[in-house]
């Protein structure tokens, strides 16, 4: 976006946008890790590293904010608005179309780049609003998931919106609420005058020259670093990963869990890896084990089994 004299590119925005980039690296690297099992598949659902990646999420989702109030600080220049758009919901439609193709049980159907498009869209009408309405709507999107969450928002349609209460298994999911109130938060620091330091910051060295370069090419980095971590851990994850063994008297379960699988539209080779995976792991812990052959399974078998579920379908991808 830019309007009336174009609005020059500030240093310091690009090389904040590079950190956030290599923040990002670290995270999909510890999520490609735990999903190829080349370090423990609970490692990427630890608090810790949970809570690293929605810093990272927001951090990007901020400086849209900001970044959308400095390029519109001279007039709001809607063609190159529509034309940025349109590249960002290009981009999430083909993430979303390779990641079903992928990982059909868990692809991308609103993730980062969903959620930039959307609410860069509805940020649109608050470029010029008053700094007072622009608040009052971010506090109302960063409280709506702790205040109105309900069962209701559960069903598919709405996940997007992200008022439910349960998470849906998906690659990257960052849902317009409470995100939304991420961006407009940057929107507010993009309209306050800009300390002279930051303005006047250049990069020193190779170092902030490569921070400032990716942040200014952070599209084109987001959609290929990941295929390129994916086919070097691929690799190695074949090297050194052993294939689940099933334990003894495990067949039926595995035989239904892949035709429950293969129902739901997963090919049939890797349903069952991942129903072997599924029924190694339970197998891990003989008192589930028992109860689950005796159909005995408690609540809190049920979502010890979940957990596992998650790890061996991202696992055997």
């Amino acid at each position: 976006m830019s309007g009336g004299a174009r609005t020059a590119r500030i240093e310091a925005i690009d090389a904040l946008r590079g950190v956030a980039l290599a923040g990002m690296f670290v995270f999909h690297l510890i999520w490609d890790l735990g999903y190829f099992r080349l370090v423990s598949p609970d490692l990427p659902y630890e608090p810790a590293v949970m809570g690293f990646g929605h810093v990272v999420a927001g951090s990007f989702l901020f400086l849209v904010g900001v970044s959308l109030a400095l390029s519109s600080r001279n007039g709001v220049d809607l063609r190159a608005f529509w034309r940025r758009l349109l590249t960002i919901c290009a981009a999430a439609a083909g993430v979303t179309a390779v990641t079903f193709w992928l990982f059909p049980e868990s692809f991308i159907f609103f993730g980062i780049l969903h959620c930039i498009a959307l609410s860069s869209l509805l940020a649109l009408p608050l470029l010029k609003a008053p700094l007072w309405m622009v608040a009052t709507i971010m506090a109302g999107a960063l409280a709506a998931p702790l205040l109105i969450a309900s069962p209701i928002f559960d069903a598919p349609q709405f996940w997007w919106l992200g008022l439910g209460t349960r998470e849906p298994l998906s690659n990257d999911w960052r849902p317009l609420l409470p995100y939304f109130g991420v961006v407009l938060a940057g929107l507010i620091a993009g309209r306050m005058p800009l300390p002279t330091g930051v303005s006047a910051w250049r990069a020193q060295g190779r170092p902030g020259a490569a921070l400032v370069w990716g942040g200014r090419h952070s599209l084109l980095i987001y959609l290929g670093h990941q295929p390129v971590f994916l086919a070097i851990l691929f690799l190695l994850a074949r090297a050194a990963a052993p294939q689940p063994v099933i334990p003894a008297g495990g067949e039926p379960f595995v035989a239904s869990c892949a035709a429950q699988c293969v129902a739901t539209g997963g090919g049939p080779q890797s349903c069952r890896s991942a129903c072997g995976c599924i029924a190694s792991e339970i197998h891990q812990q003989p008192p589930i084990w028992e109860r689950l052959i005796r159909d005995g399974l408690t609540p809190a078998d049920q979502e010890a089994i979940n957990g596992m579920t998650r790890q061996c379908i991202r696992a055997t991808r």
